[in-house]
Parts: structure tokens; sequence; C-alpha cells
């Protein structure tokens, strides 16, 4: 079988302190080596949110998923944060689909109606994460605080 990996990090301070890309490569492969999958491609968009398909990685997979039995992630929200593209990329991009951490089977009703239900948690969260971000944004601006960027304001 030939694998796609594709793994993501919203930013690229976690990129370059190594907290996500890297641990979930090598527990994608552990997993394609448990199952004696040896033929692998990694796709990695680090600092790149998964609230759109604007990825690089993500596109070059999507262009090529025809070349691959199965596209595994380590978490379904590697893939991405809007349940429309996870549905979209499931049923119609790829052939086989496994999240190793959110194992459920696609091709029964209740696997379908699992994939739905993960999808909207995590558009949801995604939600809740710019709310908070917002609310603590105007927060600072109202207290006078500089709310970061670069240059001098």
């Amino acid at each position: 079988m030939k694998i796609a990996v594709y793994s993501r990090v919203s930013t690229l301070y976690q990129f370059e302190k190594g907290n996500s890309i890297e641990e979930q490569k090598r527990r994608l492969k552990a997993y394609c080596d448990s199952r004696g999958w040896t033929d692998i491609e990694y796709f990695t968009d680090a600092g790149y949110s998964g609230s759109n398909m604007d990825r690089p990685a993500l596109q070059d997979l999507i262009s090529r998923a025809k070349e691959f039995d199965m596209v595994l992630v380590y978490k379904l929200d590697r893939l991405g944060r809007n349940q429309r593209d996870i549905l979209y990329l499931i049923e119609d991009v790829f052939k086989n689909f496994n999240s190793i951490t959110e194992n459920f089977d696609t091709s029964t009703p209740v696997g379908k109606l699992m994939l739905s239900m993960m999808g909207a948690f995590a558009e949801l969260e995604r939600q809740q994460i710019n709310e908070r971000m917002m609310m603590g944004r105007i927060a600072s601006a109202q207290k006078g605080r500089w709310r970061g960027g670069s240059g001098v304001p």
C-alpha cells in the first residue's frame, strides 16, 4: 500500500519549537510500521491554519491523491477545522482515510456520523479559539496595551 501521511501545526512557533510536527510524524510512522506499510510519503504544513484548505502541502496532496491507497493523519483536526472541507476531502478526494487517534470506519453509517461529529467539533474549537483571542485583543486595547506585531505602534 502507498500511504500519504499528512501533518500540520497552526503556528510557526509550534513548528520551530518541535511541539508537534515531529511527534505526529513519529507516531504515524510507528502506526505504519506496525501494519507493515513501508511505502510512505510525508506531507507537512507548518504554520498554517486548519480553517481553510489554502495550505501548500495539502494542495499538493489533493493534486496527487489518486497516487495513494490511503491518507493517514494523527488526528482529524490536523486535516482541517472546517467541517465542509473535511467531508469534501474524505468523501470526494481521498480513496481511503484514517485518523490513528480517532479510529472509525467511514464505510458504515455510524462511522460517517462519527466523522461528521468530529468535523463539527474541530470547527467549533476553531471558532471558540478565535472568540477567546478576539476577547483578549479587545481587553488589551481597552487597557492601552501594545497588542503585538512588528514595528513601532
